[in-house]
């Protein structure tokens, strides 16, 4: 393999002081405290940034970062500050630092210029790598037109662009408006190599791989628990382990692949039914009988939908975050509809900032509910009309070309990385294609409510149990 000469490693931050470094922008306070540089935000101040008195132009960037889960930051690369250009405002590439469940840490951001120029929404993978109030390490490679990143060794951005090919280097700290509290940012083993070794060889390409049945054969199925009233809502947890409801009881569960042991995780959940995990670490929930969706984290309870145009939801059922810190969930109602305010069962968006908005109304019981891996189509059940509906996602959260795509209802669904969509009906697992093809069903010893793809393990909920699968797909999660 043919490579560059390389360049030989160089610390930007000496250990003692800020030498080498000139602070643009807003007032943030830059120190140095141990072995870290710390930004701490002051309030109505614009972003602030401490910017190397260097410019670089090919080089690899390592550090790594701890940020306050309120602030979002960056570090800005090949970056200018020019006096003609909107009185010296600090400008160019930055590569986000995102704590928010958007988790678009490690993409490209155009600060002051042109916006988002490669954000993670279609990247789980490296959404998922983030590790919140913890330690992140960041790589960047720089060559010619050529930005790449990595977050905790996960590919993040990649992007060819050459409006600015060389520029300084610098810490952010973002505005925080009137917010008097100092929220924090700390870097620490920030280093540099200028021309970088690459490669000059194009890689081989793949060789052809057969496809393999959805399902080994013979089948595994293992049971991992056992004695719930009606298990729901298998979610991956940042620990490894797997969360699930058990309805009746308002419990959530939590079952550990380590130790085999399964726990009590949460108790009066209010008829707690689907969960999901967001990558910065938040539990997301249904809760049926509360008639509301809630987010969890750090102790703290926040109630996201409760009610749709001064009506109270029926009884939130599955949800399925996108890529950009978006929820869409399902509202139906089982059972007693006496106390039912809203006279549709339908599908709601939440954005970011909390607006709720109904994204579909013509369906009879909507019930599960999922994304494929690239979140550009909305997959959903109707149990009560025994249909799978698809819509094109067309923009955040806006949906259109409602389409059919199976004649199976299903309760819970979970999706593979090559989006094939896994269904719980008539007792079995059935996987369809993208198309709406049925390529695999797998009967299973209790009838399944849910189920959730981590890796090559199916975790399926099934009435009074929680069983595995081992299958020959990969989820859209390796965790």
């Amino acid at each position: 393999m043919a490579l560059q000469d390389p360049g030989t490693w160089q610390d930007l931050f000496n250990g003692r002081d800020l030498n080498g470094w000139t602070q643009r922008g807003g007032k943030a306070n830059y120190a140095v405290e141990g072995d870290c540089i710390v930004g701490s935000t002051v309030p109505r101040t614009p972003n602030s940034f401490l910017c190397t008195e260097k410019d670089y132009g090919d080089f690899e960037l390592e550090l790594e970062f701890l940020v306050h889960p309120a602030l979002n930051s960056g570090v800005q690369i090949r970056s200018e500050s020019k006096p003609d250009v909107k009185n010296g405002v600090v400008h160019g590439y930055q590569i986000e630092i995102d704590p928010a469940d958007r988790a678009w840490t490690a993409g490209i951001y155009d600060e002051s210029r042109r916006g988002w120029l490669d954000d993670l929404s279609d990247n789980r993978p490296a959404r998922y790598a983030f590790r919140q109030a913890d330690w992140n390490h960041l790589r960047v490679l720089a060559v010619g037109d050529h930005i790449q990143t990595w977050l905790n060794g996960v590919p993040a951005a990649d992007l060819h662009d050459s409006m600015t090919l060389s520029g300084f280097i610098a810490l952010q700290v973002h505005g925080v408006g009137s917010r008097e509290d100092a929220l924090t940012v700390r870097w620490r083993k920030i280093r540099i190599r200028e021309n970088p070794p690459v490669s000059t060889e194009a890689s081989a390409a793949k060789s052809a791989v057969e496809p393999q049945p959805v399902f080994p054969e013979p089948e595994n199925i293992s049971k991992l628990a056992s004695g719930f009233a009606f298990t729901e809502g298998p979610a991956a947890g940042p620990d490894g382990k797997i969360y699930f409801d058990d309805i009746p009881n308002s419990v959530t569960q939590v079952f550990d692949p380590a130790s085999r042991e399964t726990k009590v995780f949460r108790k009066e959940t209010g008829s707690a039914n689907g969960l999901y995990w967001t990558p910065n670490d938040a539990l997301i929930v249904c809760e049926g009988g509360n008639r509301r969706v809630t987010r969890h984290w750090n102790g703290e309870e926040l109630v996201l939908a409760e009610s749709f145009e001064g009506k109270r939801l029926n009884s939130p059922n599955d949800l399925v975050l996108d890529g950009s810190g978006g929820i869409y969930f399902t509202d139906p109602r089982y059972g007693n509809r006496d106390n039912m305010e809203l006279d549709v069962e339908g599908v709601y968006f939440i954005s970011r900032d909390r607006t709720l908005t109904r994204v579909a109304d013509d369906l009879v019981r909507p019930n599960g509910i999922i994304l494929s891996p690239d979140n550009k189509t909305l997959y959903v059940a109707d149990n009560a009309d025994s249909k799978i509906w698809a819509w094109d996602v067309v923009g955040e959260g806006k949906i259109a070309n409602k389409r059919k795509l199976a004649d199976f209802g299903s309760d819970g669904m979970t999706i593979d990385t090559a989006g094939n969509v896994y269904l719980t009906w008539d007792g079995s697992i059935i996987v369809i294609s993208p198309v709406g093809e049925e390529i695999a069903r797998l009967k299973m010893p209790e009838a399944p409510a849910n189920c959730t793809l981590v890796g090559n393990t199916l975790y399926v909920t099934a009435r009074t149990g929680l069983y595995s699968v081992q299958t020959n797909t990969q989820g859209l999660l390796a965790r």
